[in-house]
């Protein structure tokens, strides 16, 4: 079984850094503070999120399909990978498929889609 680095500290919460690598070969050994990959900070679901979001070429609707759970819940997913990452997420654009799927589902009207995509326009 392989054991995953740590990346934030167990007792307060803070990021660490790596301070020494050793070759399991020859014995090398390498010290000095190193940054952890910014992959390394998802935690075992994030990483099992980003897989499923390569596999089918970034369409939620098919992460959402595949982990059997809303597509609102998959954008909160994403957003939290983002964030996590250290990407901005605070300017979100309207998402047409969200909308014309909510249109579908009969849970908006068409006015009201129109309403929402002029408004995504004008931010």
């Amino acid at each position: 079984m392989r054991k995953k680095g740590l990346s934030v500290c167990p007792v307060c919460g803070g990021p660490l850094k790596i301070v020494k690598y050793r070759c399991p070969s020859c014995g090398t050994e390498i010290s000095g503070s190193f940054e952890i990959c910014e992959l390394c900070r998802l935690n075992d679901e994030q990483i099992e999120f980003l897989r499923l979001f390569l596999q089918t070429w970034g369409n939620l609707s098919e992460v959402a399909r595949m982990l059997g759970i809303s597509y609102p819940t998959v954008r909160q997913r994403y957003k939290e990978i983002l964030q996590a990452l250290g990407y901005e997420t605070e300017h979100e654009e309207t998402d047409i498929s969200e909308l014309i799927d909510s249109l579908y589902k009969g849970e908006i009207s068409v006015d009201e889609v129109l309403k929402k995509l002029k408004e995504g326009k004008n931010e």
